[in-house]
């Protein structure tokens, strides 16, 4: 089976059901029936624009009905979506281009003046799409491009299979330039299968989709996962705390995916003490912990419990945590998935004993196929036949797993993942820094946000707002440090390193 299948046997099967609705636009709901009409002509448009399989397609979108058409598109046809983060500045997502070099891209007319600095280094791209608005009048508007094109089912040359790419998602990398993580068919369908047996996910699921699907997330968390249960979706361009209140009720959403600063925004808006929450299945959180507190309130003022897992760009979901333990067992992460074998070991590959910390290695069917054009970073991360997470972990008596750290110092900014790295290189640019060090400072509603110490170069001066000014543009504003500290000198091991642990003390 191929992921392009789903949409096709739904709409076979139940045709008049409700697929998806946008809430921005009331005349944006499509049935089984309809979305299918709609991928099949997308299908034949990514032909007429001489697209083949394997061939790579970018789309800088807002959650739209068209994000989704794309993505099954190229699941019928075999051609691989890049779905790219619109928070990124344009060096950010020319690199991404240049990496994967899609030869068409679809993109919202709100980031058209990214699109403008992207064309001056196209490349290989072919087709500049817009979907909505009229900047950018010299590209051809998505709804007037696809609907020339025939709704039958399209026909690939040669059949496409669980184990061909359906997308590349680009993670951050430790070396400052991202890496394109390449998930399978394979990989999406196991992940639709571990919330269907972790979740008991069904066809009366009605899903608000918030968070972005350019985030594996949004994705494979609130999007594929219903649908191949063969529930609905309700669609949200951007986040506001009150409007989700407002939908949550208005659309009888009984499920959503977001990370936990967003829960915790919307008990905050002015409409939480009058929104309806009985008709809610539960909610699930990802991308940082979920404070015991926030449980708490959710559970206790409105009744709604909470779901709660581990995951990654390379994996989709790794563990999970039930519903009845979100509170007993709080801080952790759940128990491994199903078809999903973890191990716990230590620098030599070794199993390390219960309770202790070591790196979370990974075997299963959601584990991805590799990093695109990295073959030394694939086989560095699956050496030895498993995926090093590059996480810290220790797992308790019950086989609960807790995640205490990561080998990289990865930041996680409300879901977003930063490595510092790419911030070191965006600060050291500056002609005044002579050298300096990221890590994550905790925060109460992102869960981190980036902390720079600063040496500047004999003479010079330079303030913290310049800093902030002079890296617009630079490095995506979630990446852009909160506080700097202005030192003289870096706490180093005997081999030069600099100690980003007693960076922590420090701060």
């Amino acid at each position: 089976m191929n992921i392009g299948e789903w949409v096709f046997k739904r709409a076979m099967t139940y045709p008049d059901g409700p697929f998806l609705k946008e809430e921005e636009r009331e005349d944006r709901q499509f049935t089984n029936f309809e979305f299918n009409k709609r991928v099949n002509r997308m299908a034949h448009a990514l032909y007429g624009m001489g697209l083949k399989r394997g061939d790579r397609v970018g789309a800088l979108l807002l959650n739209s009905s068209e994000f989704l058409e794309i993505f099954f598109a190229c699941a019928k046809t075999g051609i691989i979506m890049v779905p790219m983060n619109f928070r990124l500045t344009v060096p950010e997502l020319a690199y991404i281009l240049g990496d994967c070099t899609p030869k068409a891209v679809f993109y919202s007319s709100e980031f058209a003046d990214n699109v403008m600095g992207l064309k001056a280094k196209r490349g290989e791209i072919k087709h500049f799409i817009k979907h909505g608005g009229e900047e950018l009048l010299e590209d051809p508007n998505v709804k007037d491009f696809v609907s020339k094109f025939t709704d039958e089912e399209p026909i690939p040359e040669t059949e496409v299979t669980e184990d061909d790419p359906i997308t590349i998602m680009y993670t951050s990398g430790t070396t400052g330039d991202p890496k394109g993580a390449v998930l399978t068919h394979k990989n999406i369908i196991f992940d639709a299968i571990h919330n269907l047996i972790n979740y008991s996910l069904n066809k009366s699921f009605r899903s608000l989709v918030s968070a972005p699907m350019f985030h594996i997330g949004a994705l494979a968390a609130s999007t594929t996962p219903v649908i191949y249960a063969g529930g609905s979706l309700v669609l949200k361009r951007f986040f506001n705390a009150s409007e989700m209140l407002r939908l949550i009720t208005k659309e009888k959403v009984n499920y959503m995916f977001t990370v936990p600063v967003m829960y915790h925004m919307m008990t905050e808006a002015e409409e939480w003490g009058r929104t309806d929450f009985s008709h809610v299945y539960y909610f699930f959180a990802g991308a940082a912990p979920m404070p015991v507190h926030l449980i708490k309130k959710y559970q206790d003022e409105k009744g709604v419990r909470f779901a709660q897992g581990y995951g990654m760009t390379e994996t989709c979901q790794i563990s999970a945590l039930s519903l009845d333990d979100s509170i007993r067992k709080a801080g952790s992460v759940g128990k491994e998935v199903f078809h999903m074998t973890m191990r716990i070991v230590d620098d030599n590959n070794n199993d390390i004993p219960q309770g202790e910390v070591g790196e979370i290695v990974l075997k299963g069917p959601n584990i991805f196929s590799g990093y695109w054009n990295k073959p030394k970073e694939t086989e560095e991360a699956m050496r030895g036949g498993w995926f090093h997470t590059g996480d810290l972990g220790r797992m308790d008596e019950e086989g609960f797993l807790y995640i205490v750290g990561r080998k990289v110092e990865l930041i996680i900014s409300s879901g977003e993942n930063i490595y510092p790295t790419e911030v070191e290189k965006a600060i050291t640019s500056l002609p005044e820094v002579k050298e300096t060090a990221a890590i994550g400072m905790p925060d109460p509603k992102r869960g981190e946000v980036v902390c720079a110490f600063v040496i500047l170069e004999e003479g010079k001066k330079i303030t913290e707002e310049e800093i902030v000014e002079r890296l617009f543009g630079k490095i995506a504003n979630f990446k852009i440090p909160k506080k700097f500290f202005f030192v003289d000198e870096l706490p180093r091991n005997p081999g030069g390193k600099v100690l980003k642990r007693e960076l922590k003390k420090m701060l």
